[in-house]
């Protein structure tokens, strides 16, 4: 049963009764943090069993940084935990914020791609979180550290489109509108089976009835920042956010997928029509050109300006899907094709002819290499004049019809 957040209260409702709460001593706060915290939700670790997990929060057991504190790796109880330790502030307010409403959202909030708060500690004055462990580490891990394999596309749109069904829900799924406010290759964790969890609600923003037909903007307060390195343009201009603020961040992510730098570069290149300069080089000739066409357009439409330009999330899930869809029919018909008989019926222009694109082999015998920048022209026996525009735009290949659809992508 999907949970409705009918008693969750809003953010700046939180800090009023808290502050409203607490007294100037210190046994005082204490005893109002506990109260503040429902211990019946999820459970309640001692610090004695997160110093243990820990030792004692030593340094070599952190796993990671986010943006209110450090996160260590440990055992408790036969089982392998994020402890989460939330880092002091200037503001006290807001690190026992974090942890209270970190505890009434995520604990009820079980589903299988948003990761699962499992329980918390506040003792003498400590607040951590205790999350599952994913350990296969973040998606941004996975794209940009060198010593990870590169993830293959089909399971790179698999989790694209898990991440998408977890924003649609929050935007859509819950009895009021959840806005993350903070969508990005960091907070997407993956577990062993590559299961992307999002994660990281430090900034997340309850906004209007789910079934209200009002226009979704919300004001941040002052007493949260806004740290997302894909910050859509409507927040730094108007300091306000909607739903469709998470679809712009998400598109930043999709841009990600493919390449490996500014969501911004990568719309230009397509503006341009330099599409190949876009492509993770390990992709190139492996993305089919239907599906590859299908998710430019959904990232493009992410990151528009102006807000109702931007798709639902929905939406996007929905032609994620489809491109997903495009991408194994493509395979599954390369499959069954014979690969002489495919060799035969498609030429292949290097577009690359130099000498270090010729290998020698022991009797000298010279071998044509790199085929990086090939492109489909017709079939072999077609008397058809072969055209090629450097940088021309991959949708106008397919309009144009010189590249078959159940061919892959030579990119």
């Amino acid at each position: 049963m999907d949970f409705c957040f009918h008693t969750l209260p809003s953010f700046s409702g939180v800090l009023k009764e808290i502050k409203s709460k607490l007294r100037p001593t210190k046994s005082n706060a204490l005893n109002t943090r506990r109260l503040a915290l429902p211990e019946e939700l999820c459970c309640r670790f001692s610090l004695a069993d997160i110093k243990a997990a820990t030792n004692n929060f030593h340094k070599n057991m952190i796993i990671a940084e986010g943006d209110t504190g450090f996160i260590f790796g440990g055992k408790i109880n036969d089982g392998f935990y994020a402890i989460k330790r939330l880092r002091q502030t200037s503001d006290s307010h807001l690190p026992l914020l974090e942890l209270r409403y970190g505890v009434k959202f995520l604990s009820q909030l079980h589903r299988p791609n948003i990761i699962s708060l499992l329980g918390y500690c506040d003792e003498k004055e400590e607040m951590i979180h205790v999350y599952e462990y994913a350990n296969n580490y973040s998606l941004y891990d996975n794209l940009h550290a060198e010593n990870h394999d590169p993830i293959p596309w089909k399971r790179r749109l698999e989790i694209c489109i898990s991440v998408a069904r977890a924003l649609h829900y929050l935007h859509t799924g819950a009895k009021f509108v959840l806005i993350h406010r903070d969508v990005s290759s960091k907070n997407i964790l993956l577990d062993d089976q590559w299961t992307s969890k999002l994660c990281n609600f430090s900034f997340c923003k309850r906004g209007p009835h789910s079934m209200s037909r009002d226009p979704i903007s919300i004001e941040i307060e002052s007493d949260i920042a806004y740290t997302s390195a894909s910050i859509a343009p409507e927040v730094a201009i108007t300091g306000r956010v909607s739903h469709k603020t998470d679809v712009f961040s998400f598109g930043v992510v999709l841009f990600e997928m493919d390449q490996r730098f500014l969501y911004r570069w990568a719309c230009k290149c397509i503006e341009n029509g330099t599409i190949y300069s876009i492509i993770d080089p390990y992709l190139k000739g492996k993305i089919a050109p239907q599906c590859l066409k299908k998710f430019l357009e959904i990232a493009y439409s992410c990151v528009q300006f102006e807000e109702n330009k931007r798709p639902t999330m929905g939406e996007v899930e929905v032609t994620l899907e489809l491109a997903l869809e495009l991408q194994k029919q493509a395979e599954s018909e390369m499959e069954s094709t014979n690969p002489q008989d495919r060799s035969r019926h498609h030429q292949l222009p290097s577009r690359h002819d130099h000498c270090t694109n010729i290998l020698l082999d022991h009797g000298y015998a010279p071998k044509l290499s790199e085929f990086g920048y090939s492109m489909m022209g017709p079939l072999s026996m077609s008397n058809d004049l072969i055209k090629s525009r450097k940088g021309s735009l991959i949708i106008q290949m397919l309009e144009s019809k010189l590249i078959p659809l159940n061919f892959m992508a030579g990119l």
